[in-house]
């Protein structure tokens, strides 16, 4: 099912790897003689796009809302039909004065646990609609309730407006009721990242820690700091530095770029953090973010998993669904979560 988000959740045409020709295949192309049959033929799917020129890093707000139309009017078919074919239903809220999309899988019983989801796309493209897929997936696989935050992308949404947005949805969740500890967040690339600032937010205010967080190949440091950002830098095939770096220019001034709650890496994690599932692959540009955070985290006394996965890019878990490798970690997901977040 989640196969189809290779173009919106994880980035999308914005950060899609590709490069001119070159005398021998590019990093960004080589298929791991590692990896599962069905991998490797995704890998082979997608090669024409892989060898394709690079785009130009875009410059203007004019061109980033061109974008952010393109990737909306191309999901939302897709998305639609996503979304009758599980039997889910979708449902439109205001939250704390943000928007959100309330999603129940089919048959749903309330554990009085809830989900909270944000979503990716370099933090400017994407919406809750257009990936309103990874919603329905999480909330298919667990039974569990999911609300997906309809956040400002940039150039709008800096960090701050982002960040404050999530956190109004998760004090709404608090006082509709919900207790912090029947809280999960979750969010992929940016949405990791994003998810991983608003739980220092969250820890600041004194509001309760959620009782866990799903980071799915997160940017921890938006400093481009970390050994894979040298040596993955042409090896993952989705992301492309050289279009991602303009993106978070987008949503943080330089001055602001080490605060916590844009790369939180250099939060203070000893305060307290909740259990940590980080998700990944060994071709990923932001290898040394997961391994990073996983540290930290660690090192600081507190609850962390790192489940990597050989030879598979940013967003595999999307990308590779319905590979052996992304049913293995939708299977990860769904143990990390009735582990830390099991309901009444």
């Amino acid at each position: 099912m989640r196969s189809w988000f290779l173009l919106s959740v994880m980035g999308g045409a914005l950060l899609l790897s590709a490069a001119a020709a070159e005398p021998a295949t590019p990093l960004r192309a080589y298929i791991p003689g590692s990896i599962s049959p069905e991998a490797a033929a995704i890998y082979e799917r997608y090669r024409a796009i892989l060898l394709a020129p690079r785009q130009k890093p875009m410059t203007t707000p004019e061109e980033y809302k061109a974008l952010y139309d393109q990737n909306e009017k191309s999901m939302m078919p897709r998305t639609n039909a996503v979304l009758k074919q599980s039997g889910a239903t979708a449902t439109d809220r205001i939250m704390g004065g943000t928007p959100v999309i309330e999603v129940k899988p089919k048959d749903y019983t309330d554990d009085g646990t809830v989900l909270l989801y944000v979503h990716g796309g370099g933090w400017v493209i994407g919406s809750a609609s257009s990936t309103l897929g990874d919603a329905i997936t999480m909330a298919a696989a667990t039974g569990k309730r999911v609300i997906s935050v309809e956040y400002t992308v940039a150039p709008k949404g800096k960090w701050q407006r982002v960040t404050d947005q999530v956190l109004a949805v998760y004090k709404t969740l608090l006082k509709e009721g919900t207790p912090a500890r029947h809280i999960g967040l979750f969010g992929g690339s940016a949405g990791g990242n994003i998810v991983a600032g608003v739980t220092f937010k969250i820890r600041d205010q004194g509001l309760g820690l959620p009782a866990a967080l799903f980071l799915n190949c997160p940017a921890v440091d938006l400093t481009n700091t970390g050994d894979s950002r040298v040596t993955l830098a042409d090896a993952d095939p989705i992301l492309n530095p050289a279009m991602v770096m303009p993106s978070i220019a987008q949503y943080v001034d330089s001055a602001d770029v080490k605060n916590p709650y844009v790369s939180p890496i250099y939060g203070d994690f000893a305060k307290g953090w909740p259990p940590t599932l980080i998700q990944g692959g060994t071709k990923e540009w932001l290898l040394s973010d997961f391994v990073r955070i996983y540290q930290a985290i660690k090192t600081a006394g507190g609850t962390a998993e790192l489940d990597l996965y050989e030879g598979m890019p940013h967003g595999f878990s999307a990308i590779f669904a319905s590979a052996p490798e992304g049913k293995a970690a939708l299977r990860e997901e769904v143990t990390f979560w009735q582990t830390y977040l099991p309901g009444k």
